[in-house]
């Protein structure tokens, strides 16, 4: 086998577990809307879910001021803004301060991934506005050479000032350097990682590529000759989350983010992100032999 040289990681379920984030943070805004705006909680709903659709994101910040809600009181930002969008958006940031982290041992691990002098880099199908956002929310940032994601959005007519003052002086950007892809880059086109390949240099094979998603991220190594590595911990998601997501999710983003744990298997699977120290080490599971997050899963029944 080839000397590796680099690491490729997918971000959402792969370093942090985004479900578990994502559908309290965006309860806890709903529930913020129905108290102000005194509207029936699926016509809120019904109003970001449209909006979400629209952007092919759940973490689009402006769904509220581009939504109907909005419609009624739009000669007027000002007032909407302080009573309707400013609760919203503490109650989203409260509940994601409360429930985003990285899964345990994911710090220490890019760190060891660097300090073995390795190429790092995060390839993400998140647009790059919520994917920049949560590797510096997550101090993450730091860690990587680079952040390839799907083009990002830009800020609405009808925003904060203060948002456009803080977008202009570069407060949301990470310490990483970013590269927007061309939106049908998104996985599992392996246009990303080829680009990656490209710009550092590297062969398919000197690579190793972690990801979550058995249909979308796996195709992506194969593609590319790079040695891919099946992060099965990242589709353990409850029904009760999945079916909570699906109330207010584009059927797009959820496809984008969450990973179906079907019949579908790769060879070559992790049950911690930390078990890439063994890969790189030379560590194999293959075959009929369970992989270390079978056994996991079922030691914990």
């Amino acid at each position: 086998m080839a000397r590796l040289r680099a690491v490729v990681t997918d971000l959402d379920n792969t370093l942090y577990p985004w479900v578990d984030y994502i559908v309290p943070s965006l309860e806890a805004m709903v529930d913020s809307l129905v108290a102000t705006t005194g509207l029936p909680r699926i016509r809120i709903v019904q109003s970001l879910k449209a909006v979400y659709t629209r952007h092919e994101s759940n973490e689009y910040p402006f769904a509220i001021q581009e939504s109907d809600i909005f419609q009624p009181y739009e000669e007027d930002f000002d007032s909407f803004n302080r009573l309707v969008v400013d609760p919203a958006r503490r109650a989203f940031k409260g509940a994601r301060e409360r429930w985003l982290r990285p899964y345990p041992g994911v710090p220490e691990t890019l760190d060891w991934i660097r300090s073995e002098g390795l190429v790092l880099v995060a390839l993400s199908d998140a647009p790059r506005n919520a994917a920049e956002l949560r590797m510096k929310w997550l101090k993450l940032d730091g860690h990587f050479d680079a952040l390839y994601t799907l083009p990002g959005y830009a800020l609405p007519r009808h925003v904060d000032p203060e948002i456009r003052r803080r977008e202009e002086a570069g407060h949301y950007r990470s310490r990483t350097q970013v590269r927007e892809l061309p939106r049908d880059a998104e996985k599992p086109s392996p246009a990303g990682l080829r680009q990656i390949l490209d710009d550092f240099g590297l062969a398919g094979e000197e690579v190793v590529y972690v990801g979550d998603s058995v249909k979308k991220d796996m195709p992506v190594a194969r593609a590319c000759h790079a040695l891919g590595v099946w992060a099965e911990y990242g589709t353990y998601i409850s029904a009760e989350y999945r079916e909570r997501l699906a109330v207010i999710s584009a059927q797009a983003v959820t496809r984008r983010h969450v990973a179906d744990e079907g019949s579908d298997r790769w060879p070559l699977s992790i049950s911690s992100f930390t078990q890439v120290r063994d890969v790189l080490g030379g560590a194999r599971w293959r075959g009929g032999g369970r992989s270390p997050a079978r056994k996991a899963r079922r030691a914990g029944r």
